[in-house]
């Protein structure tokens, strides 16, 4: 056989250089996702100090703002101004310039293009750097929104700029005027970084609607309308969070702002950052690269020197001269492991063909044992060899059979494995010490016992709680019932076959002890034969009863027959012969019917056969009830039915021809050739009535007639229907028609 040498050195190679690599790639995949997730860190802490850092310019301005504001609301020209009308009064001119210059002295560089307006609500003017002017009532709607806001100073966004405004006073609920100062969008622009490479940052007000940033196209939109805003911005005051934008993967940095509640946001593209680390990714794989091929070195060399010894067993076992079995193999081990693995199966076969010819020679000698004369040194040498017990004082031989399949789980062919179940049965619950192998032959278990003790009745009284055991270890697992019979005690080994014969005909005397018996020859076997009398007076009723087809008549008469028979002590053939001549009697009872027994048995010569079968009293009569008496009652009944039946109408036509004569159920018997009692009963059977009420019943029918239809007496009528005098037929007549005959034959005229 050929078989690749290197098939498991490549296997080996293999597996080195992939314990080498998966290392490496974990290694290397580490590696490259910690420096990605580390230049995202940077990143992010990047984009927080960005955020802080314009968060601090920003506020810084609209602080500055706020606190001019405070000192030019504060100053008291702008107080008295706001008591009422400015226009048309004393010095108003005067105190507008002095507005004015208030205003001019706030404008400074750190403020930028800043632009104030001073409204009076009252007074409905507005002030600002373009000087007085009224305000109109539309004008005033438009400002009604700032009045009735609760808060006192707060920030407006648009797309174009932001307002602060200031109630005057500013914790009056009922403002007499209003402080307006508005910065333009590009002066909160020029604090952003302009640089994107970083992301785009963006500012959102209490709204979250973005109105300043350096993405120009974004300004004056809501977070929701945005690529980014997928996700709500979370209520920390700051962190961030990634979400998947329309296009690619972002990262969000925010931080809400503590003075006036607007996010400062930054948006960075987590796939261009990821772009940035491909450089790692590229260098971490050339050292990996680098490993494997120092690695694939390794094992390769490491590999080969691991497998010379292999090589070596690989080699011897190839060049064995039996290779059989081993076409399969895929490598060198699984090539031994075929080799070695057929040699123990070879010593297994062996062994098991051994042990089997070893417990086929063993039930070989005790089935010959049993059935024929062994020489008792030859037996004392085969016993010794298979390692049974030799040293027993007593012995018996114990044969178990089963009673009857009727009203079981199991059929007739069923019985050689249920004896084989038994069989296991009592190999388990007798000691190997105590008994030679059990064995089944024919119908029956068989097993040889014995034991040290030298009391007979001791011996048979442990044999007796054994057959229990048995016997209820049988019901209770295979739901049968059994009986157990035993044969004399013996002690020499000459005796076995003999014992083996008292034991089933032990079991024979189950004709007289009925099921589930335990029996020992010695118990049941009569000491002499004596002169048993036939029970010839319960067989001739039993016959009666068939011949008239009595069919509950002859189910009692047949179990008194049996019941009359097992009052006498028999023995089994006595009981048979017995049994054999009540048979004989059945089929000569069927011949005198005119009936060939072969019509009603096809197999009659098999009679005999299924009797001797039969094993208890209970299987012998419901055999011969269900088997021998039911077919020749059937056939009987049939054709009895068609001769009362015939019988009956001669009787009818006797009584319509007859009925104005002296007739009587005796002359009718005379005619016929039958007795009356025979014939009453067969009337009776067909009509339901007697003959004399079915006669009585046929003549007063005829009086009635004569009565409708002649001109006869009733004297005549009386006469001629054989009534002793007409009073007794007027009486009678009376009690069935509840009228006397006259008044019956007037009333019929009238109508």
């Amino acid at each position: 056989m050929k078989l690749r040498a290197s098939t498991f050195l490549s296997k080996l190679i293999w597996f080195t250089l992939l314990l080498a690599t998966i290392p490496v790639m974990v290694l290397g995949a580490f590696s490259y996702y910690q420096a990605s997730d580390a230049v995202q860190t940077k990143v992010n802490e990047s984009n927080q100090q960005m955020l802080k850092q314009t968060e601090s310019q920003i506020e810084q301005l609209l602080r500055l703002i706020d606190y001019s504001a405070i000192q030019y609301m504060n100053q008291p020209v702008v107080i008295d101004a706001l008591k009422g009308e400015l226009a048309g009064t004393d010095g108003y001119v005067q105190k507008v310039k002095s507005l004015l210059e208030s205003m001019s002295k706030l404008q400074s560089n750190e403020l930028g293009t800043m632009g104030m307006e001073l409204i009076s609500i009252a007074g409905k003017w507005s002030i600002n750097d373009k000087g007085l002017s009224m305000l109109e009532t539309k004008a005033m709607e438009s400002y009604a929104g700032w009045v009735n806001d609760p808060r006192t100073s707060f920030w407006s966004t648009s797309s174009t700029g932001m307002k602060l405004i200031k109630k005057i006073p500013a914790y009056s609920p009922n403002p007499s005027g209003l402080l307006i100062m508005s910065i333009p969008i590009y002066d909160v622009n020029s604090l952003i970084n302009k640089d994107t490479a970083m992301g785009n940052v963006l500012l959102l007000d209490d709204q979250q609607v973005v109105f300043a940033g350096n993405a120009a196209n974004l300004i004056g939109k809501p977070l929701q309308e945005l690529a980014i805003g997928n996700e709500p911005i979370p209520a920390a005051e700051q962190g961030f969070y990634t979400t998947r934008s329309e296009r690619e993967r972002v990262g969000i940095s925010y931080r809400k702002s503590d003075y006036n509640g607007w996010m400062y946001v930054s948006v960075v593209s987590i796939d261009e950052l990821n772009k940035e680390s491909q450089g790692i990714g590229w260098f971490t794989l050339y050292i990996c690269l680098g490993i494997l091929l120092l690695a694939l070195l390794i094992s390769y060399l490491g590999s080969r020197k691991m497998y010379k010894p292999i090589r070596k067993l690989y080699e011897v076992v190839r060049n064995s001269p039996e290779t059989v079995g081993t076409e399969g193999a895929i490598d060198e081990f699984e090539f031994i492991n075929e080799r070695f693995r057929g040699l123990m199966q070879r010593e297994s076969s062996l062994l098991q063909e051994v042990m089997g010819q070893s417990h086929q020679m063993r039930e070989y000698f005790v089935f010959k044992l049993f059935q024929s004369d062994m020489a008792r040194t030859e037996a004392q040498d085969k016993l010794e060899a298979f390692g049974h017990p030799t040293e027993w004082n007593s012995m018996c031989v114990m044969t178990i059979q089963i009673d009857t399949l009727s009203n079981t789980r199991f059929e007739e062919q069923d019985q050689d494995l249920l004896l084989f179940a038994i069989n296991n049965i009592v190999s388990e619950l007798i000691t190997p010490e105590q008994r030679l192998p059990p064995v089944v032959m024919g119908d029956s278990q068989v097993t040889l016992l014995g034991g040290a003790e030298t009391d007979p009745k001791l011996f048979k009284n442990l044999l007796d709680i054994a057959a229990h055991q048995i016997m209820q270890m049988i019901k209770l697992y295979l739901e049968l019932k059994v009986s157990i019979g035993f044969s004399h005690t013996f002690n020499d080994i000459k005796q076995i076959r003999h014992a083996y014969g008292e034991s089933l005909q032990a079991l024979k005397y189950r004709m007289n002890l009925g099921e589930e018996s335990i029996l020992f020859i010695e118990d049941v076997q009569p000491e002499k034969s004596m002169q048993l009398s036939y029970p010839d007076t319960a067989e001739r009723q039993l016959l009666d009863a068939l011949k008239l087809a009595d069919r509950e008549q002859a189910t009692d008469c047949l179990h008194q027959f049996i019941t009359t028979l097992a009052v006498d002590e028999r023995t089994h053939e006595e009981y048979f012969m017995s049994f054999v001549r009540l048979l004989v009697q059945m089929l000569q009872a069927v011949k005198d019917a005119g009936v060939l027994p072969k019509h009603l048995y096809p197999d009659e010569q098999t009679l005999f056969i299924q009797l001797f079968q039969l094993k208890t009293v209970s299987e012998v009569e419901r055999w011969f009830l269900d088997v021998v008496m039911l077919p020749f009652l059937i056939h009987l009944e049939h054709k009895l039915d068609a001769q009362y039946q015939s019988i009956s109408s001669q009787i009818i036509h006797m009584i319509e021809t007859g009925f104005d004569t002296d007739l009587s159920l005796e002359v009718c018997a005379r005619r016929m050739n039958y007795s009356p009692n025979y014939l009453t009963k067969v009337f009776r059977k067909e009509t339901g009535v007697n003959f004399s009420d079915y006669l009585s019943e046929y003549r007063m029918k005829m009086a009635k007639q004569w009565l409708l239809e002649t001109d006869m007496k009733i004297s005549e009528i009386a006469e001629k229907l054989k009534y002793n005098t007409p009073a007794n037929f007027i009486r009678y007549f009376r009690k069935l028609e509840g009228t006397t005959p006259g008044q019956y034959r007037d009333s019929f005229l009238k109508k």
